[in-house]
């Protein structure tokens, strides 16, 4: 990027000293419905088209600089952008169940103007009618002297978990659930375990019985563990389950997209100033995995052709 004169940020981007250590399985998860959620590489992502209509080089050019992603030096086409930005979005969701952007203009030192979404970034985030306020943790606000900043919602896009797969609160509160449980496994807490020692206890059938719980908590987004079929799962519902995962993710993709799709046309309209509608055509479809599903139940699925869908 060439040197900024002059720039309309308002949020602010921190380091805190503050570490959580991540909990295995809700990493784990996080981890599993955020990615692969479209076709970032591979001959899947050849089958995908990403277009603008109308079809505008200006347009695509500024929507490279202006989309968020985890990887902007290694863009290489305009659908690389696209998938990689559908993915930026799904992980930011899946972890944190919503993301707010800012619009930020920028001036480089040859006057060129251009524009960027920026995430607004921390653990804690309000949003209310006119307003989002970015909160500053302790250890920060004394260096920036405030401990709160305000941004005017009509500078931000605003997108919470899709109320399809039952919305941002619920999805937290099932975050916060299953970190709790999860951190109660006997194999993982082997040495602070109050009944290791004692008669009759049995720690592998305290590890069953934990795991169960889990994969019932799971059972609202059809999570799959990462399993491959074990005693405790037939093989039957470790296909089963997958096929249900991705349709969930599939949910989590169709939203995102149609989110997109909105905040391209605002952009494209008012930081562009030229009107261009999102298109992408060859992703996979819900339908084509109900009928992967329908087949699986009645036995008519040949296995080998399980992964045209995961």
């Amino acid at each position: 990027m060439s040197m900024i004169s002059e720039t309309d940020k308002i949020s602010v981007r921190y380091h805190t000293n503050t570490y959580e250590p991540p909990e295995l399985n809700s990493h784990m998860f996080i981890e599993d419905f955020g990615r692969n959620i479209v076709p970032v590489y591979g001959s899947k992502s050849e089958a995908v088209t990403c277009k603008l209509e109308p079809d505008s080089k200006e347009v695509m050019k500024s929507l490279y600089e202006l989309l968020p992603s985890h990887r902007q030096h290694y863009r290489s086409s305009f659908n690389d952008i696209i998938l990689e930005t559908i993915e930026y979005i799904a992980q930011h969701l899946v972890n944190s169940g919503f993301l707010v952007l800012e619009l930020v203009k920028y001036k480089d030192v040859n006057e060129r103007e251009f524009y960027k979404l920026e995430l607004i970034y921390g653990k804690e985030i309000k949003i209310k009618k006119d307003t989002i306020t970015q909160i500053i943790p302790d250890d920060v606000a004394q260096e920036l002297g405030t401990n709160k900043i305000d941004i005017p919602i009509e500078k931000c896009f605003v997108i919470e978990f899709p109320k399809s797969l039952g919305g941002k609160e619920k999805h937290l509160q099932f975050l916060k659930d299953f970190r709790e449980l999860a951190k109660l496994s006997p194999m993982m807490n082997f040495f602070n375990n109050p009944l290791q020692g004692q008669a009759n206890y049995n720690i592998n059938e305290h590890q069953r019985l934990h795991d169960i719980e889990l994969w019932k908590k799971t059972k609202l987004y059809s999570w799959h563990h990462r399993s491959s079929g074990n005693e405790r799962i037939s093989g039957y519902y470790h296909i089963y389950r997958h096929l249900l995962f991705r349709k969930n993710k599939i949910k989590l993709r169709d939203y995102i997209v149609e989110e997109l799709c909105k905040i391209i046309l605002t952009l494209s309209e008012i930081a562009l100033g030229q009107k261009a509608e999102l298109k992408i055509e060859g992703l996979l479809t819900i339908d084509k995995v109900e009928e992967k599903l329908e087949q699986w139940k009645t036995g008519q699925l040949d296995p080998k052709t399980i992964n045209d869908v995961l």
